[in-house]
C-alpha cells in the first residue's frame, strides 16, 4: 500500500503571509498602548460561513486475483464546505484575553478510481479501469484554544487577533475495494462496476490563527436605539486559519489526511 501526502490546491503563500502576520501582531501587540481595550470582559459569538479550500489525497491498495496482484489508485478531492462556528472569549488583563471556540465542517466530494486487475490467462497482461465514487463525506470538529489580543478601534468597533491549539477530531468515507465485471471470452476488457466504502475517524491536535472584526453598531439605526439591549449585540467577521493532520487507517494501513484550511465566517456578537 502506498499514499501520496496530502496536499492545498490554494492558499499557500497568502496564509503564509497571514499566519506570519497574525504572528507578528501578537508578539509586537503588548507594546503597542495607542488602542485600548473595550470595557466588556465577555463576549459570546456565534457565526456560520464557508471553507473554500480544496485538498487532495490519494491512496494505492494492492490485492491479488487470479493468482497474481493487481492495484487500485483513489485520488480524492474535496471542494469547500460550509462551518458552523461558535465560542465565548473572556477578557483577563488589558488587552489580553482568552476564547474557547467549537467548529464543525462538513462536505460531500468525489474520487476518481484507476485500477489494474491481472488477466485471468497470462500473466503480466493486467486490464485496467476507471472509474468514480461519489457522495463521499468528510466532517471535522474542531475546539480551539484562543490567546487573544484585542483593540477598540472606536466605540463601536473591536478588532482582536488570536492564535493558539486546536484538537480536530475527523470523519472520512474512505474506499476500501473496487468491483468489476468481465466484459467475456478472450476477457482482455473489464468494466468497473462499483466500489466498498469504509469510515474512518481519529482525532489529532493542531493550531489555529485568526483576525476577528466586531461591530457594535445596531443601537444607532433608528428603530433600534430605543432598545438598551441592543448596546449589547453586534455583529462581526472571522477570518480563522486551522491545520492538522490525521492518520487514517484501511485494514491496518496509515492514510495521512490533511485537516483544516482558511474558513470565513460571521454572525451575532454578544457582549456582558
Amino acid at each position: 500500500m502506498r499514499t501520496r501526502p496530502p496536499t492545498s490546491s490554494r492558499q499557500g503563500a497568502l496564509l503564509g503571509s497571514l499566519l506570519w502576520a497574525v504572528a507578528g501582531l501578537l508578539v509586537t501587540a503588548p507594546a503597542t498602548t495607542a488602542q485600548p481595550a473595550p470595557p466588556d470582559r465577555i463576549v459570546v459569538r456565534l457565526d456560520s460561513g464557508w471553507r473554500p479550500a480544496s485538498r487532495t489525497f490519494a491512496d494505492t491498495r494492492v490485492f491479488v486475483a487470479n493468482l497474481e496482484q493487481g492495484r487500485f489508485e483513489v485520488d480524492y478531492a474535496l471542494k469547500g464546505g460550509g462551518v458552523v462556528d461558535g465560542g465565548v472569549s473572556f477578557l483577563l488583563w488589558r488587552n489580553l484575553g482568552i476564547g474557547l471556540d467549537v467548529s464543525n465542517f462538513r462536505t460531500i466530494h468525489g474520487a476518481q478510481i484507476n485500477s489494474k486487475l491481472p488477466h485471468p490467462f497470462f500473466f503480466d497482461l493486467p486490464r485496467t479501469t476507471t472509474g468514480g465514487a461519489g457522495g463521499l463525506e468528510r466532517q471535522e470538529l474542531g475546539i480551539h484554544i484562543r490567546a487573544l489580543w484585542v483593540s477598540q478601534i472606536a466605540d463601536w468597533l473591536v478588532v482582536s487577533v488570536s492564535g493558539g491549539p486546536s484538537i480536530i477530531s475527523a470523519t472520512q468515507d474512505l474506499v476500501s475495494a473496487v468491483h468489476h465485471t468481465e466484459v467475456g471470452f478472450p476477457f482482455s476488457e473489464v468494466v468497473f462496476s462499483g466500489h466498498t466504502l469504509n469510515s474512518q475517524s481519529d482525532t489529532t491536535t493542531g493550531f489555529n490563527a485568526g483576525i476577528d472584526i466586531d461591530s457594535f453598531f445596531l443601537h444607532q439605526v433608528p428603530f433600534l436605539r430605543n432598545f438598551e439591549v441592543m448596546k449589547h449585540i453586534g455583529v462581526g467577521l472571522l477570518l480563522r486559519y486551522v491545520q492538522g493532520v490525521v492518520v487514517l487507517r484501511v485494514e491496518n494501513d496509515p492514510i495521512p489526511v490533511d485537516l483544516g484550511g482558511l474558513q470565513v465566517t460571521s454572525g451575532l456578537r454578544f457582549r456582558f
